[in-house]
């Protein structure tokens, strides 16, 4: 195994021997031009399962690219996947992640068999195009069969190369370590103090079940990094979502006590529209980044629509 997988890929999934066996898997399917599918709850990070596939294949020097099928409208997916421009034809050479493959209707399904087995996007096409086909979805292969999701004859194509990524509450022994990674990540990424878990935060991390997988114990962790106080991260900064347990009135006292304090000196300085500017200008900069700058997916995430997405990013002349 080489050392992306070694070192490198670990330390973000985790080294319980649930992991290793994934670790092995990805070491054997990497080295075969074989098409793969991978399951796994959302938040256990299939895409960096499957760029380390590629990473580690003889098509590693190629193109890798990715389709997230849930955040296209269903009337694009046939003209994103086998367009003039389609992500089938960038992906030539390499690899198509294609993620949420459950969102493709039969028919497309039917196109894309097709294309794995003529390797042409269709029948006037004289150019063989080599692709290695990296599928995933949050539900099983036969559980979508039997949802009727996904047609036998697509599903058979993966038999031989399916990969499961377990869940984080099934595998609690990577909690403590992935906590512990993703804070000096922080601490070097933001410039913080050094800072640490006190007894009642590892004891939290360690029981809650994390339906958000690692992703959302990631994010716990960046925002209690940059949100706490002092060297030690606590288990109340752990939960600060939890109004009951952390206010709203106490996260501002804490994080813009120093902006507001300068805008009191100030007269007729307009603070709440400031401020709220600030706020919405921070929130849609932060979810863009986040949604690798989807606007269609930043704008269901902030629950505003997509033309007021864009008319705001004018507005506040975000970079994108």
């Amino acid at each position: 195994m080489n050392i992306e997988v070694a070192d490198k890929f670990p330390q973000i999934m985790g080294m319980s021997l649930k992991m290793i066996k994934v670790f092995q898997q990805i070491k054997k399917f990497s080295g075969k031009n074989s098409h793969v599918f991978i399951s796994g709850e959302n938040g256990t990070y299939k895409e960096i399962v499957a760029k380390s596939i590629h990473s580690n294949s003889l098509r590693s020097k190629n193109p890798f690219i990715t389709i997230d099928l849930n955040a296209i409208p269903k009337e694009l997916i046939e003209v994103e996947l086998f367009g003039n421009k389609s992500k089938l034809k960038e992906a030539n050479g390499g690899s198509l992640y294609i993620n949420c493959i459950e969102e493709m209707d039969f028919n497309l399904q039917d196109k894309l068999i097709s294309f794995i087995k003529n390797k042409s996007i269709d029948e006037n096409n004289v150019v063989d195009f080599d692709v290695r086909i990296i599928c995933a979805s949050s539900k099983s292969l036969p559980e979508m069969i039997k949802r009727r999701q996904m047609q036998e004859s697509l599903s058979a194509i993966f038999n031989n190369a399916y990969i499961r990524i377990p869940a984080l509450r099934e595998r609690k022994e990577d909690i403590l370590n992935l906590a512990e990674y993703f804070l000096e990540e922080n601490i070097k990424k933001f410039n913080l103090e050094t800072k640490q878990f006190s007894k009642d935060a590892r004891n939290f991390l360690q029981r809650h079940d994390w339906p958000g997988n690692i992703r959302e114990l990631e994010n716990t962790i960046k925002k209690a990094s940059i949100l706490s106080c002092g060297p030690i991260i606590t288990r109340k900064d752990l939960i600060i979502d939890d109004i009951g347990q952390y206010s709203l009135e106490e996260f501002l006292e804490m994080k813009l006590k120093r902006y507001l304090k300068e805008m009191t000196e100030l007269k007729n300085c307009n603070i709440h529209s400031s401020v709220m500017s600030e706020v919405e200008k921070s929130l849609i900069a932060i979810v863009l980044k986040e949604t690798g700058f989807n606007q269609i997916k930043a704008s269901k995430t902030l629950g505003i629509n997509r033309n007021t997405l864009r008319a705001k990013i004018k507005e506040y002349k975000i970079k994108i």
